[in-house]
């Protein structure tokens, strides 16, 4: 699945239709990798917050920080104990504008850049937990939901993010939402994304130019 996100500038208040108290400014990138700093939305204290969180999910018992994953499988959220609280109390969303996957293909692997339509922003379910660090000192990490691609979609990739529209983001995000509801998050399967190859920039994340999702053949869309 994914590793690397694209977040360009976007209004969350106007995505989600609702007040969002900014805790921390946006962070944005064409290139973005796990261990990165990024912007994630969740509750806290009755207000939705955009908040900076590490991109690894490291919950405060973990020894081996290195091992901390990024990717959650859908599947183990509610049984795993690693996950489970933050299943039940710490769901987060990030808010992007694409992501990559790379395709198998003859000489190796080619990296694909998955968007909507006019690159609009879209919502990616995760889970957020706290890790402390000294006596009153911590820092919030994440990692994000993967799920099996929907046909289309896995043309290029078996495993991708979970997608959500604003109104399931919504959903995902109140701390009121019961189990059920949850689970029927967790098998949706997307029919809006489209995807379009890009350079082999990408593969070094160094790159941070918008050279790096400039594509560099026609767009797949879905028909």
């Amino acid at each position: 699945m994914s590793g690397r996100l694209i977040v360009t500038p976007y209004s969350a208040e106007q995505e989600l239709g609702k007040p969002i108290v900014q805790m921390n400014p946006l962070r944005t990138g064409f290139n973005l990798i796990p261990t990165n700093t990024l912007s994630i939305l969740r509750w806290q204290d009755k207000h939705l917050t955009q908040d900076d969180a590490f991109w690894s999910f490291t919950p405060g018992w973990m020894k081996q920080l290195n091992e901390a994953p990024y990717i959650l499988r859908s599947e183990k959220l509610a049984t795993s104990p690693m996950y489970q609280e933050s299943f039940k109390k710490q769901r987060c969303i990030v808010i992007v504008t694409g992501y990559y996957v790379w395709v198998a293909v003859n000489r190796g692997k080619h990296p694909f850049a998955i968007r909507r339509p006019h690159n609009r922003p879209f919502f990616l379910a995760g889970l957020w937990t706290r890790y402390p660090v000294a006596p009153g000192r911590a820092y919030d990490s994440f990692g994000l939901i993967s799920v099996d691609a929907d046909p289309w979609l896995a043309k290029l990739a078996t495993r991708v993010p979970l997608k959500l529209t604003a109104s399931q983001a919504l959903e995902w995000l109140n701390p009121k939402t019961e189990d059920s509801n949850l689970m029927e998050l967790l098998s949706l399967k997307d029919d809006e994304l489209e995807a379009y190859p890009v350079s082999q920039l990408v593969n070094d994340p160094a790159n941070q130019s918008n050279l790096v999702i400039s594509p560099i053949a026609d767009r797949l869309i879905r028909k």
